[in-house]
């Protein structure tokens, strides 16, 4: 079997659990972290933004996506089934918030929007451990690449973007990295927290 329709084959079979197991990844928030400081999850709808404090006072946004849909805005139906059904450059965008994500309203910093974002405790040492991590990746100026439309500067991820490693499955690992604890099948951008 030729390895592109193993590839559709199980992505079909991951939407079928998906869709027969119930679609909501459940998040439990460890309670009374050590020096705890507050994150957000952002709810875009398709996909999620994690937002975390910065030493400066303000927020930094990191997402998750296909290099040439988000990078380099290069979208539509044709590279939208690219981008799932077969493994492709992923990358990872960070931008910075003057405020938080709280109120429902318009913020600076996203400007595609949201439908939620949902605030939680964790411990400011895990926070400054993924911060770390994640910051990393932009560590090489050359690789770097702005994109105005979200108001992120994309670098490469790692691992490679497609239906079984996509962004809300990279948001509930960065979610496990603060300490939280994530099940469902992390496909689609349905979140429900719940406190320990």
């Amino acid at each position: 079997m030729a390895r592109g329709v193993r590839l559709v084959l199980l992505a079909s079979l991951a939407i079928l659990v998906a869709v027969t197991s119930g679609c909501a990844n459940h998040v439990t928030v460890p309670e009374d972290p050590t020096s705890p400081t507050r994150a957000y999850l952002v709810n875009h709808g398709r996909h999620a933004s994690l937002v975390l404090p910065d030493p400066d006072g303000q927020w930094r946004r990191y997402s998750h996506g296909e290099w040439r849909w988000y990078a380099l805005d290069e979208t539509g139906p044709f590279r939208a089934m690219q981008a799932i059904l077969w493994p492709t450059r992923a990358a990872i965008g960070r931008g910075i918030l003057s405020r938080p994500p709280e109120g429902g309203g318009p913020v600076p910093g996203i400007p595609e929007g949201y439908i939620e974002a949902i605030p939680f405790q964790v411990s400011q040492i895990r926070v400054v451990a993924l911060r770390k991590r994640l910051d990393d990746h932009f560590d090489n100026a050359e690789t770097r690449q702005y994109q105005p439309i979200y108001e992120l500067e994309f670098v490469p991820y790692p691992q490679d973007y497609w239906f079984l490693h996509q962004s809300n499955e990279v948001t509930a690992d960065w979610l496990r990295a603060l300490g939280l604890e994530v099940r469902g099948p992390t496909l689609f951008s349905d979140w429900d927290f719940q406190s320990n």
